[in-house]
């Protein structure tokens, strides 16, 4: 059984324009968070094909990683609204069934431009 998804290249337009947001996939929705001074977020439903927007993080994040745990995104470090060569080592969640952002422990290390 393959765990590859297909869909059509050609998705609508995102709700906010990005630049260097974080993104992370859970299930058959991708969820994309923050971008240059931006603390939004949506998701992109493959069934809909359709993108949501979702509550706003509590801080802004461009240069971000982000990953998927559970039913949670984890969005982590990235750089804040302190210019392009300041590093952040904080870290908050989405939960998918909630519907809400929060807290989640900080890395060790402020870092921007890292992978989860």
């Amino acid at each position: 059984m393959s765990s590859t998804v297909t869909f059509d290249a050609n998705l609508p337009s995102m709700h906010h324009g990005r630049y260097q947001p974080a993104a992370a996939a859970l299930g058959r929705k991708i969820f994309v968070a923050g971008g240059w001074l931006e603390s939004t977020a949506e998701y992109y439903d493959v069934d809909t094909k359709q993108w949501n927007e979702i509550n706003s993080m509590s801080n802004q994040r461009s240069v971000a990683a982000a990953v998927s745990l559970g039913n949670t995104i984890v969005v982590m470090g990235g750089s804040d609204r302190g210019g392009i060569y300041s590093s952040i080592s904080s870290a908050e969640q989405y939960d998918t069934t909630s519907g809400q952002w929060s807290a989640f422990p900080s890395m060790n290390e402020a870092r921007r431009g890292c992978a989860a």
